[in-house]
């Protein structure tokens, strides 16, 4: 058995996808695979199950992969044990995120502060593509954003990713609007609503396929003001569409005024949220204690969701 072993089925899980892996890792997707099978035969155990759809583990494959997760983080701690004092590091950390992933990160941040109490921690609010081009410019150290349904911050060599959430993209509406009690809204019954949506290259992209395949939607405006979206939505003059774990999380959908309801009849392929950063910036074991500390909480949240 071997480390990179481990490392290869956590991913795989991650990502749902060999292909992903590979592409993400820059190891053949071959490799991955024979690697996979070595560590399977090993054990005498089937770790995933593989199909057309993707790659999906089984049963007793989930128990081996939580396991090999936290064999990989107590690795982790070795390494940051062993690269420095960490009650001597000071500097700044500065975050940018969109603003689903805003709930987790208290959580984080306090257990992060603890092992560097000397780090100033800045966060900003930004579109997913400005958070990519601001790591790449040097103006953030980390970025939570959502991933493109393209994929083409994999494709770049000089930027780390690290999924933790996935979804579906859901509609939010108020509770005064007619589709407030229905259990799902197809895309033919969006095009018959105003739409606003959060301005976000990722959110256009999923407009713009919805538009490719059944006409053109009335979008009535597009913000980075979150506030303007809830208002909007709140007073009936339009509805949104989200991540579910963006949606389902809103004070509005737990007091009521506005509720979630899914999109039928279409066929989704978002891929989430990231963590993103520079594979050549300094302090990359700070970087990669946030990106574990977080990875695991979002899980945790989720599966207690």
């Amino acid at each position: 058995m071997k480390i990179e072993q481990l490392e290869y089925i956590v991913e795989v899980a991650k990502l749902g996808s060999l292909s992903l892996t590979s592409r993400k890792l820059h190891i053949t997707q071959s490799a991955i695979s024979q690697a996979i099978t070595s560590l399977e035969e090993e054990l005498g155990v089937k770790i995933f199950k593989r199909s057309r759809l993707g790659t999906t583990p089984t049963d007793r494959g989930n128990k081996i992969i939580k396991k090999a997760l936290e064999t990989l983080e107590k690795l982790e701690e070795l390494r940051m044990e062993t690269d420095m004092n960490l009650n001597l590091v000071d500097g700044k950390l500065r975050v940018g995120t969109i603003p689903s992933p805003l709930m987790y990160l208290p959580k984080t941040l306090s257990a992060f502060k603890k092992d560097y109490p000397n780090m100033r921690i800045e966060i900003s609010e930004k579109a997913s593509q400005d958070i990519v081009e601001n790591i790449k410019q040097d103006q953030l150290d980390i970025g939570l954003i959502g991933l493109s349904m393209e994929g083409e911050e994999m494709r770049d060599q000089n930027i780390a990713f690290e999924v933790v959430l996935r979804g579906q993209m859901i509609v939010a509406a108020s509770i005064n609007s007619p589709l407030a009690f229905a259990s799902a809204v197809t895309p033919q019954e969006i095009r018959r609503h105003p739409l606003v949506i959060y301005n976000d290259d990722r959110m256009w992209e999923f407009v713009n396929n919805l538009t490719a395949r059944f006409g053109p939607v009335d979008v009535l405006f597009s913000t980075n003001n979150q506030d303007a979206i809830r208002n909007a939505v709140i007073e009936n003059l339009a509805i949104t569409i989200a991540p579910d774990y963006t949606v389902i999380s809103d004070s509005n959908v737990v007091n009521g005024k506005v509720v979630p309801v899914e999109i039928s009849n279409l066929e989704q392929n978002y891929p989430g949220m990231a963590l993103v950063w520079s594979k050549t910036k300094r302090n990359t074991t700070i970087i990669r204690n946030f990106v574990s500390r977080l990875t695991l909480d979002m899980i945790e949240l989720k599966n207690h969701s």
